[in-house]
């Protein structure tokens, strides 16, 4: 590496648990109430080693450390969901560069990214693209050594204070069937900025918006070593099993409130936990999160022993886990009654935030649609033997 950033060692269990129980669980409460991106709170923890805990020591990728950070992913997640997901972009966009980025573009990024020093946003959807990606009309049109980009980009994580973008547009032309390229846009190029979008009703506080790109010259170099649209579902489905793992932290965060509730609400005479009724509740709600962690484990595996991992097994763990979440985060207000209703109160940013995850990186009907579609044609190719491998 040519950058002399150093890099923080990455962190340790209990170090996690420490920094959530002493710092992020009430920052977390704050961040929500006031719905500012809490800066101090990300460096935190990038200096503690959490964005670089897919990295050995030499910032060479080891996804053999992807368990651990899925389940640092689930416990912040648990106290503070932005903060989760803020950590997993700088991630992904770090894995991205490690992996696909010409030498001079990731020795300039990866060290600088993995110690919180740079934010990098992950570009995909566009007002008009989201799930249908093919529809984007982002274009670079290649001009000498450059790539002349023109276009924009909607709900990117730390578009209003991204460093750079790695951001998949369109090679010449919009038309459908267009080749694609990915390109590392530094945002301090003419013609690149960013600004905040809407307000959001769950995860208060992360910095999310636009990026337009407005006759932008960016190096023919920069652009990742890989065709586009592979590489980035490549780190597609790698945010897609952080975002299962993001469910699993509110599954988590749910059953703890409503088991503490059961256990001290008295009504009736006695203690609401001793009710055949809410006792089921907690029982299936402990049922959601073990089902959930496990299928998350397992799409984990699946990317740790190839490129990419399993799509089935990834879109099966998304879908599962943000569903499971937004039932069960349900099941948590109504145990709570009207007090879980209170704007700020931990079961209502749960439920709000639940709902988040069943909509991004990919809706859980569009990864419903992707597995149905992949079992018909199982079958069409292979008849009744298209289970055999499961």
């Amino acid at each position: 590496m040519t950058n002399q950033t150093i890099a923080p060692a990455p962190a340790t269990r209990e170090a996690v648990e420490e920094f959530v129980e002493t710092t992020v669980r009430d920052r977390g409460a704050r961040m929500d109430a006031t719905g500012e991106f809490d800066k101090d709170l990300l460096d935190q923890a990038a200096g503690l080693g959490l964005v670089r805990l897919i990295f050995d020591d030499d910032l060479r990728l080891d996804l053999s450390r992807m368990p651990l950070a899925h389940e640092t992913s689930e416990r912040l997640t648990a106290a503070c969901a932005p903060l989760a997901m803020e950590v997993g972009v700088l991630r992904l966009v770090s894995y991205l560069l490690a992996r696909f980025a010409p030498a001079p573009v990731r020795d300039r990024w990866l060290p600088l990214t993995v110690a919180g020093k740079a934010y990098g946003s992950f570009a995909l959807s566009e007002p008009e693209a989201g799930t249908d990606l093919r529809g984007m009309t982002t274009v670079a049109r290649r001009d000498g050594d450059r790539y002349v980009l023109d276009g924009g980009k909607c709900w990117v994580g730390f578009a209003p204070v991204a460093d750079y973008a790695i951001v998949l547009c369109k090679a010449e032309t919009d038309a459908r069937d267009a080749k694609t390229l990915a390109l590392v846009v530094d945002m301090a190029f003419e013609g690149a900025s960013g600004e905040w979008g809407p307000r959001l009703s769950g995860y208060r506080g992360l910095p999310n918006g636009t990026l337009t790109f407005d006759g932008v010259r960016v190096p023919a170099d920069h652009a990742l070593e890989v065709e586009g649209f592979a590489g980035m579902m490549d780190g597609l489905n790698m945010a897609r099993i952080d975002a299962a793992a993001y469910a699993c932290g509110l599954l988590r965060a749910a059953l703890e409130e409503s088991v503490a509730r059961a256990a001290h609400r008295e009504a009736f005479g006695g203690k609401i936990g001793d009710l055949p009724s809410i006792q089921i509740k907690l029982g299936r709600m402990r049922a959601a999160y073990q089902a959930a962690r496990e299928l998350t484990l397992r799409a984990t595996e699946s990317y740790m022993a190839r490129p990419g991992g399993d799509q089935d097994l990834i879109s099966v763990a998304k879908m599962t886990a943000s569903d499971l979440a937004r039932q069960h985060t349900d099941q948590a207000m109504q145990l709570f009654g009207a007090s879980g209703m209170v704007i700020g109160s931990r079961v209502e940013r749960l439920h709000r935030d639940a709902k988040a995850t069943q909509i991004f990186d990919g809706t859980s009907e569009i990864h419903e649609t992707m597995v149905g579609r992949r079992l018909v044609r199982a079958y069409n190719a292979n008849g009744s033997d298209f289970m055999a491998g499961w």
